[in-house]
């Protein structure tokens, strides 16, 4: 792929790294949101405490899932540039050999 695109792909990685790092605690708020509907607790005064704790696993359940896509994610993009660093650097390598190798 040319640099342009590379730049580009850079720049796409980035912005979800960044959109998900900021909408993760507005998706786990509506995990609880969700869970709290379907067991009809919507009324917090209503909460038992198994209700209570059901709730805690399920953000805890969903930060964990969140926090794992964004880990990975992270990880991929990293591994992206150190392969592209890998690639330039080997690349320039093989020009200064060529160069060298040149009679003048």
């Amino acid at each position: 792929m040319p640099d342009g695109t590379d730049s580009r792909f850079d720049r796409i990685w980035l912005l979800a790294t960044g959109v998900l790092l900021v909408i993760m605690p507005a998706l786990t708020l509506f995990v609880a949101y969700a869970v709290l509907i379907v067991t009809q607790s919507v009324a917090l005064e209503r909460i038992t405490l198994a209700e209570a704790v059901e709730l805690y696993l399920v953000e805890l359940a969903a930060f964990a899932l969140f926090s794992y896509f964004l880990y990975r994610l992270t990880r991929y993009t990293i591994h992206r540039q150190e392969m592209q660093e890998t690639a330039r650097n080997e690349r320039e390598r093989e020009q200064s050999q060529t160069d060298g190798a040149r009679p003048r």
